[in-house]
């Protein structure tokens, strides 16, 4: 474990002397404070005060809360033990959870807080519910490899989860500070110094314990870059798919980090997703993806980096999505069929003319993955299947993939605790959410990443309130 005294030792040598404060207010002025309000920071921060923390800010660097949940489709991977929630016929636990999430991550991700993630995701959603969110049955999300996936009816789900945990915000009486961006973080013998950009200038903020719930960075071309040289300013993230909304992932807590020797992982690199376009299903079973040509390309319950890998190496990275109208759509359908993105056809040669391919080779396409669903598996050794697609109207449109989640950040353990570069626990700094890297590996599990939200926010929370 390393003290703060050697962090402070160590600190002036990383960091610019413009980032040191001019003064310390003579005593502490907060208990936790919590840097950013997504997902992971509300839980952090609400957490905080139900476990003792009388003076807990929140710090949020953007124009608006939500952070990258404002977007999410909301879906959150849970392992249900008793039947309350259990999807039919779904025998799961906590060691198979935890298994899944590993496999898919190619065995690269960290065992002991993915099995956090598994003992206490049943428990996070009961958290959640006292709070008001209701939540549908479960499903299979797409890479979410069994029906343990969990949402809120209605349009935006992940939207919803912030309004609900704001409004428990305010009712706890946590201030929320925005447009506070983070410049640097400061050991001091009592605790930590933040100090943050703000409208009003610089201002530092001291504190016995400090979460950092920034998100990831996944907007920072050059991070991206460097770890993989396909992944440039061409992609765009799906928090910001057109490139003119505000989009802070930037990754800067991990270059502030970087300067005080707290460890960033490496080599796990991004996870992509096709999102804003044509697909409009959350889950596995119900859809197709098609090349240029009409033709399928790949078993679309892949996980989501087996699929993009083939995608990078087309010359153009897009394809379409058809479903029909038995299929249950999700929060994004409105959005796209009124900004033309996703088209509705009442027949197969409608859905062909908008294609630029000949009505045969649709059809073609389309009865050899009906009679696949008969069979129970097709050519690319797909095996799950929620229905034909046959019924008008069609809803198809042109789909991309973007950059979609982070999958490298600052190191901790299973209790949220910031390591150093040597493995070193570090006093009164934790980390949750996506500025937590190395959880899942190459890939995440579908539904994962609200489950580590909410899991590993409301532990940093409770243990930044204990420290």
């Amino acid at each position: 474990m390393i003290s703060r005294r050697s962090l402070i030792t160590y600190f002036p040598l990383c960091v610019s002397s413009a980032y040191l404060p001019k003064a310390f207010p003579e005593e502490l002025e907060w208990d936790v404070i919590v840097v950013g309000s997504g997902m992971a920071g509300l839980c952090a921060a609400l957490s905080a005060k139900e476990n003792g923390a009388e003076k807990v800010l929140i710090l949020e660097k953007g124009p608006l809360i939500g952070g990258h949940t404002l977007f999410s489709s909301g879906t959150i991977s849970a392992m249900i033990r008793g039947d309350k929630r259990r999807s039919k016929g779904l025998r799961d636990s906590v060691e198979l959870f935890v298994k899944d999430a590993y496999e898919l991550g190619e065995r690269k991700g960290n065992l002991e807080i993915l099995e956090q993630i598994a003992l206490h995701s049943e428990e996070g959603l009961d958290w959640l519910e006292a709070k008001g969110v209701v939540f549908g049955e479960p499903f299979q999300a797409k890479s979410g490899l069994r029906a343990r996936g969990f949402s809120m009816p209605g349009n935006s789900a992940g939207r919803s989860y912030v309004m609900i945990l704001n409004h428990a915000r305010v009712q706890e009486n946590i201030p929320l500070f925005l447009e506070h961006r983070l410049l640097a973080l400061i050991p001091i013998a009592e605790g930590w110094s933040v100090l943050a950009d703000t409208p009003e200038g610089d201002k530092t903020f001291r504190t016995k314990s400090l979460v950092l719930a920034t998100g990831g960075s996944t907007a920072n071309v050059f991070r991206r870059l460097d770890y993989d040289r396909r992944l440039g300013i061409n992609l765009k993230t799906s928090a910001n798919p057109w490139g003119n909304n505000w989009d802070g992932a930037d990754g800067d807590a991990l270059d502030i980090g970087e300067k005080i020797g707290l460890k960033v992982t490496q080599g796990n690199g991004y996870q992509i997703v096709p999102f804003w376009g044509g697909r409009v299903l959350d889950y596995a079973g119900g859809d197709i993806y098609l090349n240029a040509e009409g033709e399928r390309f790949v078993d679309e319950n892949l996980p989501w980096h087996k699929i993009v890998e083939v995608i990078l190496e087309w010359p153009k990275t897009e394809f379409t999505v058809i479903t029909d109208t038995q299929s249950e759509k999700g929060a994004t359908l409105g959005v796209k069929l009124l900004s033309g993105i996703v088209k509705k056809a009442s027949s197969i040669r409608e859905v062909a003319v908008g294609m630029g391919i000949p009505e045969e080779k649709l059809r073609k396409t389309l009865d050899e993955y009906n009679q696949s669903v008969e069979a129970g598996r097709d050519k690319f050794g797909k095996t799950v299947f929620t229905q034909r697609i046959e019924k008008p109207p069609f809803y198809w449109g042109k789909e991309n993939i973007y950059i979609h989640t982070s999958l490298d950040g600052l190191k901790t353990d299973e209790e949220a605790r910031v390591l150093d570069k040597d493995g070193r626990v570090v006093l009164g700094l934790f980390a949750a959410g996506e500025v937590v890297g190395g959880i899942f590996g190459k890939d995440r599990i579908g539904g994962g990443s609200l489950a580590n939200c909410l899991v590993m926010g409301r532990i940093s929370g409770k243990n930044a309130a204990r420290s």
